[in-house]
């Protein structure tokens, strides 16, 4: 699957997503396209939402979001389109640059553009809530918006990345112009509202998915981890590794379906996701990229600290 494209080049474009549709399973991707004028209909740029049959690679539907006329006279810094993801048969795209941005919803059923909100870029998706980041050179702000039709839910969350946490948490970055220490805080996506949560506070945290029902938080704030916490649906905490512990603090690579991947200074390994303990203490790698299919990683490297060369 595969489109040129007029504006830019391969790197305005991000990973596709896989969806679970009634139709059956399809690979939806974002390209950015410029429609030419016709007569007195001038030209504009869009967001072209491609879905395809992962198996052949056929392209099954097109919908084309329109961007605002100022998107094709102005000059595109850091331009990118992207599908933020999908819930039920809708997905969510977004284009942003680096000071302009607009976000979409698209109904996968009907190709039918459900709204359209600009000057936001979708960082990511609850059932409910689409979580954006308000694009403007001043300011990093996020807001909360309605899944079902793009109204405001919440807003003045000041900060830069966003993380899930759970189901209807997020962790947010808290590092901002006005705040170059940053720090951390959880985040209720429903409300925007803070919550009590063990990542609040120190900057350096980031967290990643299982892809079922596990959310992984690591702190790295400077070189190296200092802690791995895991953390089910709701929220509430399942386990830790700290430097209190008594283990070596694993570097995680991956997750994926109760399996959580990385190494220590004694090479890859693979804890379990639920109880944290060692599932595998020796692993052939670390790998960066883990599905139902296959592994991704480098290979571990005959070396003293035995770690993957990342």
């Amino acid at each position: 699957m595969s489109r040129p494209t007029a504006i830019g080049a391969p790197d305005v474009l991000r990973a596709p997503v896989l969806a679970d549709l009634p139709a059956g399973r399809r690979v939806l991707a974002a390209w950015p396209v410029e429609q030419p004028g016709q007569g007195t209909t001038p030209a504009r740029r869009g967001i072209e939402l491609v879905s395809a049959d992962p198996q052949t690679a056929q392209t099954l539907t097109t919908t084309t979001v329109p961007l605002p006329d100022t998107w094709l006279e102005a000059s595109l810094t850091g331009f990118t389109v992207y599908v933020a993801g999908v819930v039920g048969t809708t997905a969510i795209v977004s284009a942003a640059a680096t000071d302009t941005a607009l976000t979409a919803a698209v109904d996968l059923t009907s190709g039918r553009l459900v709204w359209s909100v600009p000057d936001v870029a979708a960082q990511l998706l609850t059932d409910d809530t689409v979580v954006v980041r308000f694009r403007d050179l001043a300011k990093n702000e996020l807001r909360g918006l309605a899944l079902a039709d793009g109204r405001p839910r919440w807003a003045g969350v000041a900060g830069s990345t966003v993380w899930p946490v759970g189901a209807s948490q997020a962790l947010v970055n808290l590092r901002t112009v006005e705040n170059a220490w940053g720090g951390s805080q959880v985040i209720d996506t429903a409300t925007g509202r803070p919550a009590d949560s063990p990542l609040n506070g120190q900057p350096g945290w980031s967290c990643r998915s299982d892809e079922q029902d596990l959310t992984i938080c690591s702190l790295a704030p400077y070189t190296g981890t200092d802690a791995v916490l895991a953390f089910d649906d709701d929220g509430t905490e399942l386990w830790r590794i700290t430097r209190d512990s008594g283990r070596a603090i694993p570097t995680v690579t991956a997750a994926w379906h109760g399996m959580i991947y990385g190494y220590t200074d004694a090479g890859p390994l693979v804890l379990d996701g639920r109880t944290g303990q060692d599932k595998a203490v020796t692993a052939s790698t670390a790998p960066l990229l883990v599905n139902e299919y296959f592994a991704v990683g480098a290979a571990s490297p005959p070396s003293p600290e035995r770690r993957p060369n990342y």
